[in-house]
């Protein structure tokens, strides 16, 4: 189920994911597939006299005197992850950052718990950082509000100077931090973004004489069977068609998706989010059915992640989606994932396929307030993160420090740090051949496999990253009552059909008619000249 306040990232996770959607996340081992980013405080030292910040042209300001020295940049950053011990400062990924850009990266961190206030109170006492991280596209696009930003346009569209930029970012990229035609950040853009497939138990299939099913009709028919027919043959009804979680984003967001219930639409000339459309509906009554039916474990409330994946070690459900890299067992025990393998989606109800839906794959974003100096080399720094060198030094480490390469084949010669990826601060979300090649060091092929599957049936809901930032749309508590009357729809605690148009009626009241306006007038006003529909 969806919050309309969109605003992420996360995921996999991006603008947030909404509120009942699990969060798209990689697990960081070994060499860091999909780990998160790093980040880091305060001002900057070793600053060229020239300030590097936009010259009234509209472009970038001329480039620093030509003998200065390597440039240290302090970036506020919410890591994640155990940094083991590692130096921040004195490591060997930021000695090779630097001999690569001229450019030092000291990332610092207050810790998560409280990072957003930690990151408000430097904002308003105007102790800035050079540069900081933030996944929530609204707080980017507040402090940009209040002209607290650098706008990133002129060094984006300058690509004598920043060849990489334009090259390797997906343009739907920018959209969650764009306003008024300026971009407020730069953001670290997932390669595995699009990240669930749909699983089921092929051991299952085999015993019940079952083809893998391809309509919702045949998923039902199938997981059905997986409840009523003894599929693991122990002799007792103690199995169950589908797994969802509590926040439905593992397991029912497969059938909102083949509902086509995940994307906003433009309708009667208006901007609309899902939860208030007829495909929501309908995706409501049949994971009501699933439920009634005991079809669908009727205790998914209480599934939340961990719970999720112990109710999938016991080997008692048919189907659910998830994320790709299941198989490796870094997870979920590679015993378990054995007996599943990924299919595609259900498709819709016209027979054309169906995708899951995602606000955006950036997992956060880089902002550079206005008084930072020297932006000129902060960014080249940015340019060759995503270029291809600075992808493969993201995904593997320093060369010959980390890893070998030998006509093709790399070989790792020292584990990574679990946030070496943190120094680069950003990636491109270019899932090319390389990249694949890199991550499959780390997971077995069935996973990378997986996650070609992943980006064949995801999308990003360009409309849903465009939206703009609307102050009051956290005050009106529109998510709540979309999650309260979800959960009680598919539990059978309301009547669905009886009871959809006062649920419609109530979450337009209660401030959905207001977000819906200015969500319109934005569209009518700009936005229908930069969203692909």
């Amino acid at each position: 189920m969806k919050d309309v306040n969109h605003s992420q990232q996360g995921g996999m996770q991006m603008p947030r994911s909404n509120a009942r959607k699990q969060k798209v996340r990689s697990t960081a081992v070994l060499i860091s597939v999909v780990s998160l980013l790093a980040t880091t405080a305060c001002t900057q030292s070793s600053a060229p006299a020239d300030s590097g910040t936009p010259a009234p042209s509209g472009k970038p300001a001329a480039s620093e005197p030509a003998n200065s020295g390597p440039v240290t940049f302090k970036v506020l950053y919410d890591y994640n992850v155990d940094p083991q011990g590692l130096n921040l400062q004195e490591n060997e990924y930021n000695k090779f950052i630097k001999e690569k850009t001229g450019v030092e990266i000291k990332l610092d961190s207050p810790g998560s718990a409280g990072y957003d206030d930690k990151l408000n109170v430097l904002m308003a006492s105007g102790s800035y950082p050079d540069a900081f991280a933030q996944g929530k596209r609204e707080i980017i696009l507040k402090y940009a509000k209040d002209d607290l930003l650098t706008d990133l346009t002129p060094y984006i569209n300058d690509t004598a100077k920043y060849p990489n930029i334009k090259k390797y970012m997906p343009a739907d990229a920018w959209l969650p931090v764009t306003d008024g035609g300026k971009v407020w950040a730069f953001p670290y853009n997932r390669p595995d973004g699009l990240s669930q497939v749909v699983y089921i138990n092929k051991d299952w299939l085999k015993n019940l004489n079952l083809q893998i099913p391809k309509t919702i009709d045949e998923f039902y028919t199938v997981m059905k069977a997986f409840t009523e027919n003894d599929p693991d043959q122990n002799g007792k009804k103690d199995t169950f068609g589908l797994l969802a979680s509590n926040t439905l984003g593992n397991g029912g967001r497969m059938f909102q998706a083949a509902f086509d219930a995940e994307t906003y639409k433009i309708r009667d000339g208006q901007v609309l989010p899902p939860e208030i459309s007829s495909e929501y509906k309908d995706y409501l009554k049949f994971l009501n059915k699933l439920v009634s039916e005991k079809i669908m474990d009727p205790e998914f409330p209480t599934f939340s992640g961990a719970i999720f994946q112990q109710k999938l070690k016991t080997l008692k459900y048919g189907a659910f989606s998830s994320f790709w890299h299941y198989p490796s067992g870094l997870e979920v025990p590679k015993d378990v994932m054995d007996h599943y393998v990924a299919v595609n989606l259900p498709l819709h109800k016209d027979g054309s396929a169906s995708k899951f839906s995602y606000p955006n794959l950036n997992r956060h974003y880089i902002a550079i307030p206005k008084t930072t100096k020297n932006i000129d080399k902060f960014m080249k720094m940015l340019d060759w993160a995503v270029s291809p060198e600075g992808m493969k030094f993201s995904f593997l480490g320093v060369p010959g420090f980390n890893y070998k390469e030998d006509n093709g084949k790399i070989e790792v010669l020292k584990q990574l740090a679990p946030i070496h990826w943190s120094f680069s601060l950003v990636r491109s979300g270019q899932l090319t051949d390389d990249i694949l090649k890199y991550i499959g060091v780390v997971y077995p092929k069935e996973a990378v496999d997986n996650l070609v599957m992943a980006k064949n049936i995801g999308q990003v809901d360009n409309l849903q990253a465009s939206l703009p930032y609307y102050p009051d749309l956290a005050n009106f508590n529109l998510g709540k009552i979309v999650d309260e009357f979800t959960i009680k729809s598919i539990l059978g605690n309301t009547d669905i059909d009886k009871s959809w148009d006062d649920y419609v009626k109530r979450w337009r009241s209660a401030g959905g008619d207001q977000v819906i306006k200015f969500w319109t007038d934005w569209y009518n006003k700009e936005g229908k000249n930069t969203v692909k529909q």
